[in-house]
């Protein structure tokens, strides 16, 4: 028999399916869907996620690096695979039999590349990319055009893909976006002026797909809301009025359960640095979620859990791996019972934005902070 975690996470299999399916909608037949599962599929558990997409019938998906494609072949995903950003040297043979694409913006990393898949007698798929304004990974637009032709000169190597990274997608004012999409069309047209033609072209992330037709090549890559949540803005307004149906279902949810219960008199210091003193006669409940557990130590004396479908205030500083809350108002709290920490209980719900406005940060933190190690049940 089972035993049940103390914490845990639940994720959708049908949200995620229902998001897939959302997108798959809106685009045209010439565009096919990238999932994003990098950096443990933003928290939700990569390899099942990857799964989950691989049966939607996505044809591609994205990691951060090589060692996260390498865990998805490992686990049986056919699904093509497109490495954004750095791979070692040392993995490169594998990575080319395990027909893994690896992004290249540089002559030394392509020539490396070629060197290997020559060895094998195989030709190796690379996706060039290109730099149009987030001055990350990516060689300048000015000098990609040269790069490109030496990089085709190798042997065994193909430039199956061109791609780049918008700075500014989320923005409802799309003149950046705009701007960087005309320097990648720009590139692309002095490529083919000059033979090459590059077979798969994307710029696309989760916000432009939605905002930004003119983002549309042949693939485009779906990252935050892949899960439910919006990168546009909290609800989604905005989308809505632009595609009537659209919807997105938050795939994620978080649990925890309450290990002790106690009573505090007037003016009891609670936590660390006793940043919390009681004002009245108080009900603690301890919870076995901290820092470690990925709930932010910044909600310390402002964030909440739900308990009994209620919301219960955090008092003190939140721990390594305990967290204090107050359950003064509720009604026979034992230990055992549960606490919501991202989802829903009852009428009341604690989302992923909810969260990230309290601590001033960005929902993609919320989620993709929360400690890998932590069980993820697929429902």
């Amino acid at each position: 028999m089972r035993t049940k975690p103390i914490t845990w996470l639940e994720i959708s299999s049908s949200a995620i399916r229902h998001n897939i399916r959302q997108f798959q909608k809106v685009l045209t037949n010439k565009t096919e869907l990238m999932a994003v599962v990098k950096s443990n599929a933003y928290g939700h558990g990569m390899v099942e996620v990857a799964r989950i997409a691989q049966k939607a019938g996505v044809k591609w998906l994205g990691t951060v690096n090589l060692d996260e494609a390498l865990e998805l072949r490992q686990a049986g995903i056919k699904t093509r695979i497109l490495v954004f950003s750095y791979f070692h040297p040392d993995k490169l043979v594998e990575a080319v039999k395990k027909n893994i694409t690896l992004t290249v913006y540089n002559y030394s990393a392509a020539r490396e590349i070629s060197l290997i898949a020559k060895k094998l007698h195989q030709t190796a798929k690379v996706h060039f990319k290109v730099d149009t304004g987030t001055s990350r990974l990516g060689a300048r637009p000015e000098h990609a055009l040269d790069l490109v032709k030496k990089i085709n000169s190798l042997p065994n190597i193909q430039i199956e893909g061109i791609f780049s990274h918008l700075a500014d997608s989320e923005n409802p004012n799309q003149k950046f976006t705009n701007q960087q999409i005309d320097a990648f069309k720009k590139l692309i047209t002095k490529l083919e002026e000059q033979g090459i033609y590059i077979l798969i072209k994307h710029i696309a992330c989760s916000a432009a797909t939605l905002l930004n037709k003119r983002s549309y090549f042949n693939l485009v890559r779906i990252g935050i809301s892949l899960y439910g949540l919006w990168s546009v803005e909290k609800d989604g307004s905005h989308v809505r009025k632009l595609y009537k149906q659209f919807s997105l279902r938050p795939a994620l949810s978080w649990y925890t359960t309450i290990i002790q219960v106690k009573e505090l008199p007037v003016g009891t210091f609670i936590g660390y640095g006793c940043t919390y003193r009681t004002l009245k006669r108080t009900k603690l409940a301890i919870i076995p979620v901290g820092y470690w557990e990925g709930f932010d130590r910044r909600l310390s004396n402002c964030g909440e859990v739900l308990i009994q479908g209620q919301r219960c205030p955090v008092r003190g500083r939140i721990c390594m791996n305990l967290t204090m809350v107050e359950v003064t108002h509720l009604k026979n709290v034992k230990a055992g019972e549960l606490v919501t920490l991202i989802g829903q209980d009852g009428q009341e719900m604690i989302s992923a934005e909810d969260i990230a406005e309290k601590i001033d940060t960005i929902n993609y933190e919320v989620i993709a902070r929360i400690n890998p190690l932590l069980p993820r049940l697929f429902t």
